[in-house]
């Protein structure tokens, strides 16, 4: 599946896509990691795990950027693909051709998951790294139904340095998984150790203080949440049918009344009520941050989503290979098939957002070339930018730290990058709808 997803991935670099602003900055962050330096006071916060592939691909020189999306890309394909088969398993043999009906919907759901910031298209063709971070837990999951426990703790660590929300369930999948396992005790020691230095210790080097990244999270010009708008997000995220499904599953009393007994092979009741519960959890999670004042985004809830698109496909496919009468699993289904089209005919206004976008970039990057880029850099090292959305592939670009694109929206000297005229300045040079400005620039610092 991994060879498949990677095949596609590679197939899917013809398309004419760039990455989008965090991407861009894992990557500059892996390059300054590979030549020994590091700043990360200025970009996105801080994320471990694409920094920690970035930097040996930042060896490969302008191809980095298509070497990141073919891995995140890869994840993306894998993601609904392993929902389809966690799905079909845990349905259970007996369900017969119906397990097949609960992939289907599981991988659907998953591949469509609903993101009014990021839809799914978008973060497959700007390599996010969610859809990664879906892969990996729903791997560490199969690998636990396997009982391969060492599998569980490497995925788990892999997915705790892309999001915070993972720690205390690998600390609790740690602590199980070394009780009658000493040999696994030295690995999740290591993992104890790995995984704060490898968040805070990059913050304190590249900005002065570990909760740098924590800062810029909450500070990312998103208002804040209550916890009541993000279990409406949870609640949308997955298709309806999915959730219609969880419903069979209890309706049937599939594991209410032996919520944590043991049960044969694969497709018990047991698997299915820890996962539901670390759903649930995740979810509290991700609300209980919002409060804090994180951002608490859709794409946020990603696991937990997939893992209720799992579990709703088991409770279709159970109901419809028990049921005398399958008048609501009918419904649950054609309300799947109506939830597919819906999400379907999305793509096309998502496609013409992706492709603005691309066109944005590739003007950007012909202005540098046209500029050569050092006449960007020509006053105190650093460009002034009117737009955030570009800053930190324009760092890449010119081979910079984030920091020597200032943002500023209306800038008063130095050279400006805009899509609209600066007053008092001389128009040097222009692609597309960018135009690169040079105002005066103090003489102290030039």
């Amino acid at each position: 599946m991994v060879a498949a997803a990677l095949a596609l991935a590679a197939v899917s670099l013809l398309l004419p896509f760039f990455p989008v602003y965090d991407p861009w900055a894992w990557l500059v962050w892996g390059r300054e990691l590979a030549q020994g330096s590091l700043e990360t006071a200025a970009g996105p916060s801080w994320k471990p795990l694409p920094v920690l592939i970035d930097a040996p691909l930042s060896l490969l020189g302008g191809a980095a950027p298509k070497a990141w999306l073919l891995i995140a890309r890869a994840g993306w394909i894998c993601a609904p693909l392993l929902a389809g088969l966690l799905a079909a398993r845990l349905s259970g043999e007996a369900t017969g051709r119906w397990r097949w009906v609960a992939a289907g919907v599981a991988a659907g759901s998953v591949a469509l998951t609903w993101d009014s910031f990021t839809p799914p298209l978008r973060q497959f063709t700007g390599g996010l790294s969610e859809p990664l971070l879906v892969a990996l837990v729903l791997g560490a999951i199969w690998a636990a139904l396997d009982e391969r426990r060492g599998w569980v703790l490497g995925l788990g660590t892999a997915a705790a340095l892309l999001r915070p929300e993972v720690w205390p369930f690998l600390a609790v999948w740690a602590w199980f998984a070394t009780r009658d396992r000493p040999r696994l005790r030295a690995a999740a020691i290591a993992a104890a150790v790995l995984v704060p230095l490898a968040w805070f210790v990059p913050d304190i080097v590249g900005a002065g203080t570990p909760l740098e990244g924590g800062e810029t999270a909450r500070a990312g010009g998103i208002e804040p949440l209550d916890g009541l708008a993000v279990l409406g997000r949870a609640l949308a995220a997955p298709l309806a049918a999915a959730w219609l499904g969880v419903a069979l599953l209890l309706w049937r009393g599939a594991f209410p009344n032996q919520w944590f007994a043991k049960a044969p092979g694969a497709g018990g009741d047991r698997p299915l009520a820890i996962l539901l519960a670390g759903a649930g959890a995740w979810i509290a999670l991700v609300a209980l941050m919002a409060i804090a004042g994180f951002a608490g985004l859709p794409r946020f809830l990603a696991p937990a989503t997939a893992v209720v698109a799992v579990i709703g496909g088991v409770g279709i496919a159970r109901a419809g290979a028990a049921a005398s009468k399958r008048g609501p699993v009918v419904a649950t289904l054609v309300l799947a098939v109506a939830g597919f089209g819906w999400r379907l005919a999305e793509l096309p206004g998502d496609l013409d957002v992706v492709e603005r976008q691309t066109s944005s970039i590739e003007h950007l990057f012909d202005l540098v070339e046209e500029t050569g880029g050092a006449q960007l850099l020509a006053c105190q090292d650093r460009v002034r930018m009117t737009h955030v959305r570009e800053q930190t592939a324009l760092a890449w670009k010119l081979d910079a730290p984030i920091s020597s694109v200032l943002i500023r929206h209306r800038p008063r000297y130095g050279v400006a990058v805009s899509t609209k005229p600066v007053p008092q300045g001389d128009l040097f040079a222009h692609s597309g709808r960018w135009r690169a400005t040079r105002l005066p620039c103090p003489a102290a610092t030039r």
